[in-house]
């Protein structure tokens, strides 16, 4: 089986088939086991409410958490033992799928299984549409994909700025941090320069060279991100989430979302349903 990483995933083209995804809860059956019958499919598995123990086919035991992503390629083996019950209902949401190259041949992400930390609060959200698309009474493969579409991209975009931190990085590490995880995003692009000890135009440079955009850009860009999951999740106006987002305006809200995704909030909503 032909791999192709995450990193490379991000300038890759490439096409994708959901085969099926479902909410798994397990405070009853506590355990699951594909020893000697390997996966046939591409697995992914979003933790949500409880931890994970896997045993690999060496007998190693790896450790996912709440809030983590695992991923087991193609003919995959292992068991895992579910623990440490956060609430009324931990369960996993797994997404069976395919992934194709430019000529129609299968890959996959790795020759093995994968854990993949602190992007949970992003992409639950898609793990559910994915499973709701799938358990609905007319399946919608087209907004199925569409949500692991969502899914991938997140994760080969969190490797390429993994692969490009180092020394050169280093020094506005802080920086990073702060525009890639606050959600209120209340400090401007010179408080946040100030925090790394470096100059306003030297964070910009080298931030738009980690990043690929300007820290305003990336700024707009999450907070879109976030505001789709409000259109689709919340029973918000866009004056409300505009307001939520911290944006000047509904109307400059409404043109950056429109430049962003295409469409304006209204539109995107209504191509939801």
């Amino acid at each position: 089986m032909r791999i192709i990483s995450t990193e490379k995933l991000y300038d890759y083209n490439y096409s994708i088939e959901v085969v099926n995804a479902v909410k798994q809860f397990w405070k009853e059956k506590q355990s699951y086991s594909c020893m000697g019958h390997p996966k046939e499919k591409n697995v992914f598995l979003c933790f949500c409410g409880c931890k994970g123990e896997y045993t690999l086919p060496d007998k190693t035991k790896v450790i996912a958490k709440s809030g983590d992503i695992v991923y087991a390629p193609i003919d995959y083996e292992y068991s895992v033992r579910f623990f440490d019950f956060e609430d009324v209902n931990p369960h996993t949401i797994k997404i069976n799928f395919f992934l194709y190259d430019e000529n129609g041949k299968s890959f996959a992400l790795d020759n093995k299984l994968s854990i993949i930390h602190n992007l949970g609060s992003y992409c639950t959200p898609h793990f559910l549409r994915v499973a709701n698309y799938s358990e609905s009474a007319v399946r919608r493969p087209s907004k199925m994909k569409s949500a692991l579409y969502e899914i991938l991209s997140a994760l080969s975009e969190k490797s390429r700025r993994k692969s490009l931190k180092g020394e050169k990085f280093e020094r506005i590490s802080e920086g990073i941090n702060y525009l890639e995880h606050d959600t209120e995003q209340k400090l401007s692009v010179g408080e946040i320069a100030a925090l790394c000890n470096v100059s306003e135009i030297y964070f910009r440079k080298l931030f738009k060279e980690y990043s690929g955009m300007s820290p305003v850009k990336f700024r707009i860009k999450s907070k879109i991100e976030n505001a789709k999951l409000c259109l689709e999740y919340e029973n918000m106006t866009v004056q409300e989430i505009s307001d939520y987002l911290g944006f000047v305006s509904p109307a400059y809200f409404t043109r950056q979302f429109r430049e962003f995704t295409g469409m304006t909030p209204s539109e995107y909503k209504s191509s939801l349903f």
